[in-house]
């Protein structure tokens, strides 16, 4: 399938998503140094590099799991370093993990739901009064949750236990949970990760659709065909650095990556 071919002609959007000089160690162990890049709004930008180059640490201090050592990180023009996960969320900046983690005991569409709680407005005393508005509020959310299930394919799956779905279907199901809160971006840790060739055609299929509902798309994966694939731009980093970042063609010719990512010389290809 072929990638954006129009990526290399596009001008540059204003960037929704900002990091300026970013670093963050671990211990003795630098983990990130001094990391700047953007996201331009509506853009799939991925985020690729060899096992420990640090991309996950990058995630986690975008979604507020972990605080930079040093340097910014701006969201619309904000500063929100530091920020916890829960605000982050809020602003809009939803995630999905490497390691997929539902709630298993709970059906699909609880689990969807769970990602809605952000955008309700009912509090304790509206639980447990339970209004007409709450009941509303509910109603509405259970409408969107099964929206979302079936815009990624699993309409048909919402009343199963989130556990007893094909792993394939668990990946979407933690997308379609992240929609739910309604992000501007969305952070995708390997979503192609344990997939098939099928499912991974699927997926890229999904991706596309999902920046074509107005959402920024910044993903950390292996599969070089679906970055390849879907991505407007691509970051590189290695053993904590930015090593390179341009279009998907330019990527692929850059020499430093060909050397140090895919394992090639200049000459060789």
């Amino acid at each position: 399938m072929p990638m954006h071919a129009s990526s290399d002609n596009q001008p540059n959007p204003p960037p929704l998503l900002h990091l300026e000089q970013v670093s963050k160690a671990f211990g003795g162990v630098r983990a990130l140094t001094e990391i700047s890049f953007e996201v331009g709004f509506g853009r799939i930008q991925g985020l690729i590099g060899p096992n420990g180059a640090g991309k996950t640490t990058l995630f986690n201090l975008v979604s507020g799991a972990l605080k930079p050592d040093a340097g910014d990180i701006h969201f619309d023009g904000k500063p929100i370093q530091g920020r916890p996960g829960h605000e982050l969320v809020a602003l809009g900046i939803a995630r999905t993990f490497q390691n997929v983690e539902l709630f298993g005991s709970m059906s699909v569409l609880e689990n969807v739901l769970v990602g809605r709680h952000v955008r309700t407005r009912c509090g304790f005393w509206g639980a447990l009064i339970r209004h007409a508005g709450v009941k509303r509020e509910e109603r509405e959310a259970r409408e969107k949750a099964l929206e979302l299930l079936a815009f990624v394919g699993l309409a048909d799956q919402a009343d199963s236990p989130s556990q007893d779905l094909p792993f394939g279907w668990q990946r979407l199901l933690e997308i379609a949970r992240a929609l739910a809160a309604e992000p501007r971006v969305l952070l995708l840790d390997e979503p192609a990760a344990g997939l098939n060739r099928v499912e991974s055609d699927h997926l890229g299929d999904l991706i596309d659709r999902i920046r074509d509902q107005g959402i920024t798309i910044l993903m950390v994966e292996h599969d070089m065909g679906l970055t390849m694939r879907v991505c407007d731009r691509i970051v590189v980093l290695d053993h904590g650095r930015l090593l390179a970042q341009g279009t998907p063609r330019e990527i692929q010719r850059h020499p430093d990556v060909l050397a140090a990512y895919l394992g090639k010389s200049p000459t060789s290809t």
